[in-house]
């Protein structure tokens, strides 16, 4: 394996640990990646991609443990790189979620300055490649706040309490007095949330787009095939969504996950498959175009779930644990030599059907096969056009295939101009 592939799987691996919630695993992680690539790789671009994605995940690992100032730190170096360096292949909002991740570090340690400036500078970025400002502006506005109100308390804090001069009358008119109440401007009315779908085989997930949300604003009602959900938003319900889904979900299974950015709703589908859209006619669309083939359909479908819920069991068997003794590479705990020799064991022990079954029969008998069989193996496919294969070399050594051509019953050679050519049986 290459320093690059090295690398890269190990930066994958942290990654994993952090989409686990294993936030102290992935910093480990992360601290190997960036102690095996030095600080000064400018004049090597993969090196460089894989120090600044490192240092930008770790700094979100630490934002997760609370660890603010490192996390800033982790942000600084990484733009840091940047900076007089040619254009990086980096992907699409990394460098904006670095800025928002530098932001959000300053809130956590009261510099709102920084932060405004941070959330500004991502939201920036954002809105020249397109994609949605909301919750940049959402964050920046809220560190104006906060600057506004530490402002308020110092002033309060240095304001001594002193009796009023007399003013002497003015011989040239009335006195005009400065007003100094404040200046009301009506509150902004919340606007409701936006949200956005993806979906695998087996599970639809639902992103909301509204950051920050608290557990008792939320209200979400699972139905066989119906989905409602409502947001409390600055003091208003707004039902985001309601209605018929395009097919049944399993309501036991089915989870809600509130995050800083967003809130994750997965559907569990009851039949795997693509549907068309979010919604639809619901469960019966699917019943009442079934036939008489359909029995088949669901027999295979049975077939498949029990084997798939086999291997959600074998899953879930405690993984082979490494020996403390023994040195690794990484923080994780699992033996995965012994999980690599389970797996290959099971691929062998499996029974393939149809053509699966007729192409590893063709493996097994080349892999065991001696030089001269391979040979005959390899010649007389490829010169037959694929007609021919033998294991018998004595013959396929004094067969010229190009010339005695063969052909399936029905079918002849022809050449790329619609010419027939020459086959044994003529």
């Amino acid at each position: 394996m290459s320093d690059q592939e090295k690398a890269s799987a190990d930066l994958s691996l942290a990654d994993s640990c952090y989409v686990d919630e294993d936030y102290a695993s992935a910093l480990s992680a992360y601290n190997s990646v960036l102690s095996s690539i030095p600080s000064d790789c400018s004049d090597d671009p993969w090196r460089t991609v894989i120090r600044f994605r490192a240092l930008t995940h770790r700094s979100a690992a630490l934002l997760k443990l609370g660890r603010h100032s490192d996390a800033l730190n982790d942000c600084d170096d990484a733009l840091k790189i940047l900076v007089g360096t040619a254009s990086l292949e980096l992907r699409p909002a990394e460098i904006e979620m670095c800025h928002m991740r530098k932001g959000r570090s300053a809130v956590g340690m009261a510099r709102y300055e920084l932060a405004k400036d941070s959330f500004e500078c991502a939201a920036t970025l954002a809105e020249a490649a397109g994609r949605d400002v909301t919750r940049h502006r959402i964050w920046a506005q809220r560190c104006v706040a906060d600057i506004e109100g530490m402002d308020q308390s110092k002033k309060e804090e240095t304001n001594v309490s002193v009796a009023p001069a007399p003013v002497a009358p003015s011989t040239t008119g009335p006195i005009k007095l400065a007003s100094s109440a404040p200046i009301l401007t009506k509150p902004k009315r919340p606007t409701m949330p936006k949200y956005q779908y993806y979906q695998s085989d087996a599970v639809m997930t639902i992103a909301i787009l509204e950051p920050n949300v608290k557990e008792e604003e939320l209200n979400v009602k699972f139905g066989l095939d119906k989905l409602t959900v409502i947001l409390t938003k600055g003091g208003e319900n707004f039902t985001v969504i309601c209605g018929t889904l395009f097919d049944a979900v399993d309501e036991s299974r089915c989870k809600v996950k509130i995050t800083d950015e967003k809130v994750l709703i997965k559907l569990r589908k009851k039949d795997k498959g693509s549907w068309h859209e979010l919604f639809g006619s619901g469960a019966s669309s699917t019943t009442d175009d079934k036939d008489d083939g359909e029995e088949d359909k669901d027999e295979t479908a049975k077939k498949s779930s029990d084997k798939d819920s086999d291997e959600e069991n074998e899953m879930k068997k405690d993984p082979p644990k490494i020996d403390p003794s023994k040195p690794r590479a990484y923080a994780s705990h699992r033996d995965w030599d012994a999980i690599e020799r389970e797996l290959k064991e099971k691929e062998k022990n499996e029974k393939p059907e149809g053509e699966e079954a007729l192409n590893k029969l063709f493996q097994s008998i080349y892999g065991n096969a001696n030089e001269d069989t391979k040979r005959a193996m390899i010649k007389s496919f490829q010169t037959s056009g694929g007609t021919v294969l033998s294991t018998n070399w004595d013959e396929v050594s004094k067969t010229d295939y190009e010339k005695e051509r063969q052909a399936p019953k029905g079918v002849e050679w022809k050449n790329w101009e619609g010419e027939k050519l020459p086959q044994k049986d003529d």
